[in-house]
């Protein structure tokens, strides 16, 4: 195994005990990664093609499909301290089966990345109308990235700040926004666009998030437990 550059969070080798964190730390983190804003465009897809019960069945149906594949890989990321990628290289696909991995994760993660740096940019825009959208894309695509380049560590303490915040911006809105309809006529009309069956809503849920699932060993081999 190759040596460990400074800063680089473990990348090729195991993480030492000496450097794990509870299991509270990582779990901030991960609830921060569902709880996107991509996860609200889910959220109105569902609503606009669905009455509320097949909404809800196929929520539940995608979600429990996405913690069997974390459970399954992160319990291997936690044992083993490794990366997905270097997961993937021992495991049978190779230097280059494990690069080929990491492109088309790398690939399929630039297209939530970009649409995640849009939809806050047009967020941001109602709050500071002086910069356009794309300025603030850049920016908030910049910031991100930097959080990630310091490791671990950065990215807790930026969601120790981030996630309460961004719950009680999403429970505000919530609750504003139903406060405005009746809640009963909600949950037992039809949907008011396109009708999108149970398989199709599930498979919405499953594969919007599938990525995230798969690379799990990337934040439980932090776990210490």
């Amino acid at each position: 195994m190759e040596q460990r550059q400074a800063g680089d969070d473990y990348v090729l080798e195991r993480v030492p005990e000496s450097a794990r964190y509870s299991w509270w730390t990582v779990a901030v983190q991960r609830f921060g990664q569902i709880s996107a804003l991509s996860q609200f465009l889910l959220g109105a897809a569902l609503g606009f093609g669905m009455t509320f019960w097949h909404a809800l069945l196929a929520i539940t149906l995608g979600s429990v499909i996405l913690e069997v594949v974390a459970i399954c890989t992160g319990l291997i990321g936690q044992k083993e301290g490794l990366s997905t990628s270097v997961l993937a290289r021992w495991t049978g696909f190779g230097r280059y089966g494990s690069s080929l991995i990491g492109l088309v994760i790398a690939l399929s993660l630039i297209g939530w990345f970009g649409v995640q740096s849009a939809v806050s940019a047009q967020g941001l825009h109602q709050f500071i109308p002086g910069l356009p959208v794309w300025a603030l894309s850049l920016l908030f695509g910049l910031v991100v990235t930097a959080v990630v380049i310091f490791g671990f560590h950065s990215m807790a303490w930026t969601a120790y700040l981030t996630v309460p915040a961004f719950l009680a911006l999403a429970g505000w809105s919530i609750v504003s926004e139903l406060s405005r309809h009746d809640i009963g006529a909600l949950v037992t009309e039809g949907p008011p666009g396109e009708v999108l069956s149970l398989a199709a809503g599930t498979t919405l849920v499953a594969g919007g998030f599938m990525v995230g699932m798969v690379i799990t060993p990337d934040m439980t081999r932090f776990n210490r437990k």
